[in-house]
């Protein structure tokens, strides 16, 4: 009996100990910044810089090589199609047509003969006992070889009286000087720049565009351009181009404006213009960037589950971006839902989170 006693006591201390031992402590939810969704119709206005030019700018050069005699123009000079901007020495381009002339005659002496030899010995007639047929078809092949010879002169000579005209390089349309590179009494080669045109038909306005700023750019509803010299003059443009290579230097991307109504009298290239673009607004709703985490390469963020304290990933679309530090996310997130947008990097989905109730800083 005693023995039973005794090995009941050991059941009964460990009991006794577990009921005087302390509850066992549960970790309270970690706060957490969040902010709550809300999507507003955004204005993204845009403000560029951006310079008068020419839409069309050529590189003028001669059509033969030779040295310059006469350039009477220089650079700024507003010149009409058809006006001489440049001219070489005439000496060798008038001697290679004089050679092309004397060789056209040549061909055609030639020609004539080769053609009398054939009459003559056609008139012998194919009864009489002179008459070889293959003494006439060698004949009627020199009459033809000294023609197609007299038509190879021709074109000679031809190429040679283009080539003398190509020693005069004239205007191809209305515009200004931009650049004068070669001198006079420079030996320039055919091709080589010798005088730089920009067309004065048609100007636009170029601006360099960051690269963040492209989706403004591309959705732009509204393009006004403001002169600085002219500040009086309000134009409308539409985007012609947008360069599809950045900068290397300044990382941005050349958009080229078209200004179809703009007063050409009153425009000058080079003036410097402030573009103002506006883009429809897009529904988005605006957050911090470092509450935009990844998701096996495509943006996320963290949603707080206010009732079970847990936040899920959810994947969202990224509109663009503002040089503040925002994102603004155009889906993947309901108006209200409570997005953390601190340390997003080093939540897991087993945490237990709260909104934080501090003041934000």
């Amino acid at each position: 009996m005693n023995r039973a006693r005794l090995a009941i006591l050991p059941a009964i201390v460990i009991a006794l100990c577990a009921a005087d031992a302390p509850p066992q402590m549960v970790s309270p939810p970690r706060p957490v910044r969040v902010m709550s969704v809300a999507f507003v119709d955004a204005q993204t206005p845009l403000v560029l810089s951006g310079t008068v030019q020419a839409r069309i700018q050529a590189d003028l050069g001669f059509r033969v090589g030779g040295k310059i005699i006469r350039r009477p123009v220089d650079i700024g000079r507003h010149v009409k199609a058809g006006d001489v901007l440049a001219e070489i020495d005439p000496v060798d381009l008038k001697l290679s047509e004089a050679s092309a002339e004397a060789g056209l005659r040549l061909a055609q002496a030639n020609a004539a003969q080769a053609e009398a030899d054939l009459r003559r010995y056609q008139g012998l007639g194919a009864n009489s006992p002179a008459y070889l047929p293959a003494e006439y078809d060698r004949r009627l092949a020199a009459s033809r070889v000294a023609q197609e010879q007299v038509i190879q002169a021709q074109r000679q000579l031809d190429l040679a009286r283009d080539q003398r005209s190509y020693g005069v390089l004239t205007a191809d349309a209305d515009g200004i000087v931009a650049a004068v590179p070669a001198q006079v009494g420079q030996v320039v080669a055919a091709g080589q720049s010798v005088v730089t045109l920009a067309h004065s038909e048609e100007i636009e306005i170029v601006a360099d565009v960051p690269e963040n700023r492209l989706p403004d750019i591309r959705a732009a509803q509204d393009i006004i351009v403001h002169l600085w010299a002219l500040p009086d003059l309000t134009l409308h443009a539409t985007m012609r181009e947008l360069g599809g290579l950045a900068d290397p230097a300044s990382r941005t991307f050349a958009v080229k404006l078209s200004i179809p109504d703009a007063p050409r009298d009153r425009l000058a290239l080079g003036m410097t213009a402030t573009v103002n673009v506006s883009r429809s607004g897009a529904h988005v709703a605006a957050l911090p960037a470092g509450a935009i985490t990844d998701d096996g390469g495509s943006p996320s963020v963290w949603v707080l589950d206010p009732t079970s304290h847990h936040a899920a990933k959810r994947a969202v679309k990224i509109a663009f971006f503002d040089r503040d530090g925002h994102v603004f996310v155009a889906g993947g997130l309901n108006e209200g839902e409570s997005v953390i947008t601190a340390g997003a990097g080093a939540i897991t989905p087993e945490m237990s989170l709260t909104a934080w109730a501090g003041a934000n800083r």
